[in-house]
């Protein structure tokens, strides 16, 4: 039996193993490549793939050039499967005698339910806020307003370099807007129209916008 051979069946197992102890949300995957292939897979449902998936040579390239700049190992990017769901995936390069690029494991777990809930959290944790601030009142009307402005305000900052004179930085403010889930507060509505210099009914339109291209997603920032 070959080096590459012996490799990849230690793989086969690690791999396998991992599937196991890290479960069925969580893809396991080894390449070959020196026959630019998947010769491992478990729990496919995540990206689809089965063994002898051969990957396009782009797909090849890029993550070996990656994972070779950071010792040949890509720990934890982001990633989206073919179905849409948010990944976080992490690539281990090994390599044969000759010191040459031989095969690849890869994990890609889907945190579309740790994501959901993230956001729920953030949400649930800033009406709770606002409701815990002192003397407020539900009755406070000019308290609720103010703390809606600020909100705003504040999210109009965050999404610098974003200028809300055009269309894509009205979408971007209504985005955040909608994660942190004031659009659930009494009155917030005609604020937000007020302040981006647009109308209910598009802002209704914005909203729409957004849900249907499924466009909610906030990787890139930080809370």
């Amino acid at each position: 039996m070959s080096y590459d051979d012996k490799l990849l069946s230690m793989l086969k197992g690690l791999a396998s193993g991992l599937a196991l102890l890290l479960g069925s949300n969580t893809e396991v995957v080894v390449h070959d490549l020196k026959l630019r292939e998947v010769v491992f897979i478990e729990h496919s449902h995540i990206t689809g793939r089965s063994v002898g998936y051969h990957g396009d040579e782009l797909m090849y390239s890029s993550v070996l050039e990656l994972a070779q700049q950071k010792s040949d190992q890509l720990i934890g990017y982001k990633s989206t499967s073919p179905s849409g769901k948010p990944l976080r995936a992490s690539h281990f390069l090994f390599r044969d005698e000759q010191g040459e690029p031989s095969a690849l494991l890869c994990i890609n777990q889907d945190i579309s339910f740790q994501l959901e809930a993230k956001k729920m959290l953030e949400q649930q944790l800033f009406l709770q806020s606002m409701q815990e601030e002192e003397n407020f009142s539900e009755n406070d009307e000019n308290y609720i307003q103010k703390t809606v402005k600020q909100v705003i305000l504040r999210s109009i900052e965050r999404l610098k370099p974003f200028s809300i004179d055009s269309k894509e930085g009205k979408l971007e403010v209504i985005r955040l807007l909608e994660y942190q889930g004031i659009f659930a507060v009494k009155d917030s509505v005609p604020q937000v129209c007020e302040i981006l210099s647009i109308s209910q009914a598009t802002l209704y339109n914005y909203l729409r916008e957004l849900r249907v291209k499924g466009n909610t997603n906030f990787d890139n920032y930080h809370f």
